[in-house]
């Protein structure tokens, strides 16, 4: 395990386009019903409704691949480096849920934050050396 070659990124972004993807299709897999319930067993069976409905389990399975692309990045790649790399995915989710889910995002707060994030994780970069 070296550096970070072209192609170990490659497979971080994979990674990261992956479980962006799987997070949507969830979402979109569970949409907007309430599975909260008034008893332990009503909530545990709306959860287990959800999860079975076709766009979830679509996600999870993608969700499942993509960790196999993470189990092959962690391979090759010191995990001090590959884990803060994840933190890109928070920015696609942010894009996808607006644009895909046409959820309501504040760009003004969202960009504050996401600034925050990249500058966090350039800091850990180049604490790497």
């Amino acid at each position: 395990m070296g550096e970070l070659s072209a192609s170990s990124f490659a497979l971080i972004c994979l990674f990261v386009v992956m479980v962006s993807l799987a997070q949507i299709l969830m979402k979109l897999g569970v949409g907007s019903r309430r599975v909260v319930s008034s008893s332990p067993v009503g909530t545990f069976r709306n959860v287990l409704s959800a999860a079975c409905q076709p766009l979830t389990v679509a996600g999870l399975m993608v969700y499942v691949a993509a960790t196999l692309v993470w189990l092959y990045v962690l391979s090759r790649v010191p995990l001090s480096v590959a884990y803060p790399m994840m933190s890109m995915s928070y920015f696609l989710v942010v894009f996808l849920s607006a644009t895909l889910l046409r959820e309501r995002v504040d760009w003004r707060l969202a960009a504050a934050g996401l600034v925050l994030i990249s500058g966090g994780v350039t800091c850990i970069g180049l604490g790497m050396g």
